[in-house]
Formats: C-alpha cells, sequence, structure tokens
C-alpha cells in the first residue's frame, strides 16, 4: 500500500466531522483498502468486511467530532477494529485477530523491486516472536501511540515504550542481516 499521508487523513476527517460529504469519499479512496484489510483480517469474510467497512464510515461520520486533531490514522483504524468485534459479538462469532493476517505489505501496482523489499519485510515481521509482532501490529499497523498501546496491553507507558523500541531493534537487525546475506 502507498505510503499514507497522516496529515491529510486528520484534515478529512475533520471535514467530516464539519459535513463534508466529499471528504469522506477521499478517506473512502485513500484508505479503504487498510480498513478493507483490517476488518477482514478479523472478520475472516470479504462480504462481512465489507459490511464492516461501511458500518465503520457511518460511524465516523456520526462520531467523527470527537476527534481532536492527532492521531486520524489510528483513531480510523481503531473504529474499523471496533466495528469488526461487535461485528461477531452480534453474530455470536468468536473474535480471532490472527496478527499474521494483516502483514500483507505487498500491492499488485508496486514495481518488482518494491513488491520484493514488501516481501522481505512482510518476512521479517513474520520472524519476530508473538509480543515484538504484536507491538508492530499495534504501533505501525494500527498506528496506535504508545500510551495507547499501554492501555491495550494493560501495561505502563514506559514497558510499552520499551517493547516497541525492543521489536523495533529485531525488525532492523533482521532486515540488517538480510541485506548483508545478499550482497
Amino acid at each position: 500500500m502507498p505510503p499514507l499521508d497522516s496529515a491529510q487523513v486528520n484534515d478529512l476527517i475533520l471535514r467530516i466531522a464539519k459535513g463534508d460529504a466529499s471528504a469522506l469519499d477521499e478517506l473512502f479512496a485513500l484508505m479503504g483498502k487498510r480498513m478493507f484489510a483490517l476488518a477482514r483480517g478479523i472478520v475472516k469474510n470479504k462480504a462481512d468486511a465489507e459490511d464492516v467497512v461501511s458500518d465503520s464510515l457511518v460511524k465516523l461520520v456520526k462520531y467523527g467530532s470527537s476527534f481532536r486533531e492527532g492521531n486520524g490514522y489510528g483513531f480510523l483504524m481503531r473504529i474499523v477494529r471496533n466495528t469488526a468485534l461487535d461485528f461477531l459479538r452480534k453474530n455470536k462469532r468468536t473474535a480471532t485477530e490472527d496478527i499474521d493476517d494483516f502483514f500483507s505489505l505487498s500491492d499488485e501496482r508496486y514495481s518488482p523491486e518494491k513488491r520484493e523489499d514488501a516481501l522481505i519485510l512482510e518476512n521479517a515481521i513474520r520472524s519476530l516472536p508473538p509480543l515484538e509482532k504484536k507491538m508492530i501490529y499495534y504501533r505501525y499497523y494500527l498506528g496506535l501511540t504508545v500510551r495507547e498501546i499501554a492501555r491495550e496491553e494493560n501495561m505502563s507507558k514506559s514497558a510499552a515504550e520499551r517493547a516497541v523500541a525492543r521489536a523495533e531493534e529485531m525488525l532492523k537487525k533482521f532486515l540488517k542481516a538480510g541485506q548483508t546475506r545478499e550482497e
């Protein structure tokens, strides 16, 4: 997926909160694939994931005014995640968030080189121990802040900071070792 402009996401959410309908279309064009990937990873079904994304957009319109500048990406992805989990509860299905399902970073529109880099990163993430993999998922996929990760995992902010830093360091080492082998 292409790099994300977080300021653009923030701006679009603020515009949606003010009733700008065109901003919703722009946000969906920018974030739709990411929202769908997260929903499908949780509900495990394409049609249900599409419903979750639609419901998430409705919730964004309804509750967007509660967004106060900052982490718009994380705000939106939490809406999608919570909507997906609510969907499962409502349909009496068990929530199973298999983090490995979320690390599909390649896109058919990428150049062969970029696709190869994405696959290397996917393999590096999959090689991490469970806690470190979860930290990468929270920080970079859901876009949570360290404080939000601490709350999610019921740990102190400093413990969450150390866990994220440890995960990032392990990821860097794996990627560096992979580069050395190819040279």
